[in-house]
């Protein structure tokens, strides 16, 4: 079972001044379960069986998307060629409009 052998640690609280009873045993209560979970999500035992049971269904849902994902990558794919594409091209043409640039300035001169 998941249960058994599961040692929990007794944790510190602090108290807060000015809140009264009943906020203080609040947050010592709610700080006592999110340790307490905490400290059952971390034993090894829980992260075995975790991953023996999510394993299996993202094996299945991977299988079921992978030839979306294939067509996804491929347009990034493509997408990056031509954006890389139309920023030689603007380098190019920046190139070029500098040179005649300087020509007009020369010229006029």
């Amino acid at each position: 079972m998941v249960f058994k052998n599961i040692r929990l640690k007794k944790c510190k609280h602090e108290t807060s001044k000015g809140l009264g009873e009943t906020s203080n045993m609040t947050a010592i209560t709610q700080s006592s379960i999110a340790y307490h979970c905490i400290n059952f999500l971390k034993s090894e035992e829980i992260k075995k069986e975790m991953s023996a049971i999510i394993n299996p269904i993202m094996d299945y849902f991977l299988k079921q998307i992978h030839i979306y994902l294939y067509f996804f990558l491929f347009f990034i794919f493509i997408s990056f060629v031509l954006h890389l594409g139309v920023l030689f091209l603007l380098l190019k043409y920046n190139i070029r409009f500098k040179k005649l640039y300087n020509k007009l300035n020369k010229l006029q001169l």
